[in-house]
Order: structure tokens, then C-alpha cells, then sequence
């Protein structure tokens, strides 16, 4: 089952981007309420930062996965879309703790939920996980709120070379 996770990341990927439509966003990112988690200050705001060879990163939207399928094993997905057809992904571990983690396109086989891909649904050849680190700085499990940075190079199928710097992520997930 796990040598299918590329395969799963990219229909997961489809999947989300493909269920938005192409009409712009023009609200706000989601607000998380006092009444979904009691530990969550009111004004709270997922936010999501990278740099995408040295450009900034727009983000449009923020969403955040908990899943807990026994078979794929439970894990966080943070995706930060720009638009339509760019979108960089966060996939965790569910019980993540705090420290500094290490992944490449090879370690996805021994520890299939701990990477950073980049996805360009525009040129898929384009698209691809990446190399480098995430740094988890909290995970407060019991309120599913997790911060962290990250970093990564993404050899994309095409030959063409993402670096992602100055990555960084607050957000509650579900």
C-alpha cells in the first residue's frame, strides 16, 4: 500500500484543487471559533509562509487534514494553496513531537507521512516531494495546534529544480 503514496498524494492534490472551482477567494482564511476548541484564543489564524525560488509564496488558502485511516497510518496534511494550480503540502506524522526531522523523496517508503511536496496542477511534470527538513517548534495534540518552519529543494520529474525557503506554518488542524 505505501508504494502507492505518490500516486495518493497526487489525486489528493487533484482532489482538493480540482473541488475549488476557479473563482478567486475573497474571504478571509479560516478563523477558528471559541466554541470548536475552548484553548484556542478567539482571533486565532492558521498562517502559512514560504518563499518559491525566492519569490513569495501567496497563499490564498490554508487547509489542514487529520487523518486517522488505520491502514495509511494517522497523519497531519497542511497544504497552502496560491492559486489554483500551486500548492505546497506539509504531510506529519499525527504524533509529530517537538524537534527537528530530516526527509528526501527515499525516506517516503520508511516513514510515509513525513514530507514537503510541491504541486503545479498547471505542468504536473513540475511537481514533486522534496528534500530538506521541518522543524516541529509545538504540537499540542489534546488541541490539534501544531507550529513549525521548513525547508526544501524539489527535483521536479521535467528536471526543473524548486527550492522552497523560509517555510512556516501555525495552524489548528481537524
Amino acid at each position: 500500500m505505501r508504494a502507492f503514496s505518490p500516486f495518493l498524494l497526487l489525486l489528493t492534490v487533484l482532489a482538493i484543487v480540482c473541488s475549488c472551482g476557479n473563482e478567486p477567494y475573497d474571504g478571509e482564511l479560516f478563523i477558528v471559533e471559541s466554541d470548536d476548541n475552548p484553548d484556542i484564543i478567539d482571533d486565532f489564524k492558521n498562517s502559512f509562509y514560504a518563499k518559491l525560488n525566492g519569490q513569495e509564496f501567496i497563499v490564498h488558502q490554508i487547509y489542514t487534514t487529520l487523518s486517522t485511516d488505520p491502514i495509511d497510518s494517522n497523519f497531519i496534511a497542511i497544504t497552502g494553496s496560491e492559486n489554483n494550480y500551486h500548492s505546497i503540502i506539509l504531510y506529519l506524522p499525527s504524533d509529530i513531537t517537538v524537534g527537528t526531522y530530516y526527509y528526501n523523496p527515499q525516506t517516503i517508503i520508511t516513514v510515509p507521512n513525513l514530507n514537503v511536496t510541491y504541486s503545479n496542477l498547471a505542468n504536473l511534470l513540475e511537481s514533486g516531494i522534496g528534500e530538506g527538513y521541518i522543524v516541529i517548534l509545538e504540537h499540542d495534540i489534546a488541541n490539534q495546534h501544531i507550529k513549525g518552519r521548513f525547508e526544501c529543494v524539489v527535483n521536479s520529474e521535467n528536471g526543473s529544480i524548486q527550492h522552497i525557503t523560509e517555510g512556516n506554518f501555525d495552524v489548528v488542524y481537524f
